[in-house]
Parts: structure tokens; sequence; C-alpha cells
């Protein structure tokens, strides 16, 4: 009678689990639209003045032909271009994510979805294929989720804990 009791818990707890699965996704798909934070990274350890003085000591030649380029084709005064170039070798990722942004921006989109819709040949067909892609992915997000709680479930429910000297 024990066992089938667990197990009739066992399985209302898949079934819960199942059910609150698609909820707690859709809770993390808005995630993905927050602006870039920088996370753990070298900004941690030190700055982007101490990332460009390694630069400028490793390698004074290819240092000074950057920051003229970018001088040059960014209009940017020799601090500015300093300051763009540090940042940029401090957090590469997050830079290029912030430039993104700030040309979507610029340009009037107000995300990355419309901006390849709205920049593609076939803006049905690529509408289509990142709905697709977005499906998929919070189907497969849903489904790793249940296993994983179901398993720690099952698992709980086969191994109750016992407290000490009992």
């Amino acid at each position: 009678a024990t066992m089938k009791c667990a197990t009739l818990i066992a399985q209302a707890l898949l079934l819960l689990s199942c059910l609150l699965a698609i909820p707690i996704a859709n809770a993390f798909v808005g995630v993905s639209k927050a602006p870039y934070k920088n996370g753990v990274s070298l900004n941690m350890v030190f700055g982007k003045d101490t990332a460009l003085a390694i630069e400028k000591r490793k390698d004074p030649k290819a240092f000074e032909a950057t920051i003229q380029n970018l001088m040059k084709t960014k209009k940017l005064t020799r601090a500015q271009a300093e300051k763009r170039y540090g940042e940029f070798l401090l957090d590469p990722d997050g830079f290029a994510l912030k430039a993104a942004e700030a040309e979507r921006k610029e340009m009037g989109y107000k995300d990355w979805e419309e901006m390849a819709i709205a920049r593609s040949d076939d803006p049905e067909a690529t509408r289509e294929r990142i709905t697709k892609f977005k499906n998929k992915n919070r189907t497969r997000g849903i489904i790793i989720m249940s296993v994983f709680f179901a398993a720690a479930v099952a698992s709980s429910i086969m191994n109750p804990y016992v407290p000490p000297g009992n």
C-alpha cells in the first residue's frame, strides 16, 4: 500500500511538473531581450586602462595603427579612440553586442528579429524560420526542465530524507 501511494504521489508530481514547466519556460523568454550586462569578465580583475596598457606594451606599432585607424574611420579624438579600444579589449563580446544594439536602435528597429525580417530578401520566410527556431527551442527547454524536475522528485521519493538518529 505504501509503494502504491508513493507511485501515485510521484505520478501526480510529474504531472504537476509538466504543467508548471510551460509557464516557467515562458518566464525566461523575456530574459534574452534584456540589454547586455557585463557579467563575470576581465573588468572584475582589471579595467580598460590596464588592458590598454598591456596591449600597448605588447605591440606598440599595432596599437598605434589601431588607434590611428579608429581616429580616422570613426572621427574620434585620441582619448576617445583609446577609450573605445580599451572597452573592446576588456570585453569584446559585450562591446560587439552594445555596438549592434546601438546600430539597431539608430536604424529604428525595436529588436533583432524586426531588423532581420526587414533586411531579409524574403521577410515571410525569415519570420517563419525565426518563429520555428524559437518554438523548437522553447519546447526543448520545457522538456529538459520537466525531465530534470521529474528525476529530482522521483529521486526524493525513492530516497526520502531520514534525519540522523531515526
